[in-house]
């Protein structure tokens, strides 16, 4: 996982940023020509899983977002237990980056993290047998919020 996590990290910095454009005495425009190169910062999300063992008197789950950013750095939230097995599912591919569902025949909880421009933010439903699919995406509740770099290009790890 942290060999992933360093070739992400020594990709992005080989592809560097956008250069300058520069121009000679009499072509092109004064405009953009003192453009900054654009950075991008890749931050990784995941699920840290622990403890659930089926055989326990109270089988737990603990729940953990974990985040590593452009140095490799990892930082986990905790997210609380849940009385259930956890699977991880991809996310949308537009702003949810990651899912995670956890539930014993058919109840239990799904989590999301969502990325919205500066922050993450982990939606939690509580999920039951009886619940109306059409209901489910108006039931999400946000549950915590993680900074990231303004710009960073966030995706799921692994």
């Amino acid at each position: 996982m942290r060999f992933v996590v360093l070739v992400a990290l020594v990709t992005v910095a080989a592809c560097g940023g956008k250069k300058p454009k520069t121009t000679t005495a009499g072509e092109g425009s004064a405009t953009g020509s003192d453009e900054p190169p654009v950075i991008t910062v890749q931050t990784l999300l995941g699920w840290g899983l622990q403890g659930y063992n089926p055989e326990a008197q109270a089988p737990k789950t603990k729940i953990f977002l974990e985040v590593t950013d452009h140095h490799a750095q990892t930082q986990s939230y905790p997210l609380g237990e849940i009385d259930a097995p956890c699977s991880i599912q991809p996310g949308n591919g537009a702003d949810i980056i990651t899912v995670l569902t956890c539930n014993v025949a058919g109840t239990g909880a799904e989590f999301r993290a969502v990325y919205r421009g500066k922050d993450v933010i982990i939606l939690r439903r509580w999920v039951s047998p009886e619940d109306d699919p059409a209901d489910a995406e108006l039931s999400f509740q946000e549950v915590s919020r993680v900074p990231v770099p303004s710009g960073s290009k966030v995706s799921a790890a692994g």
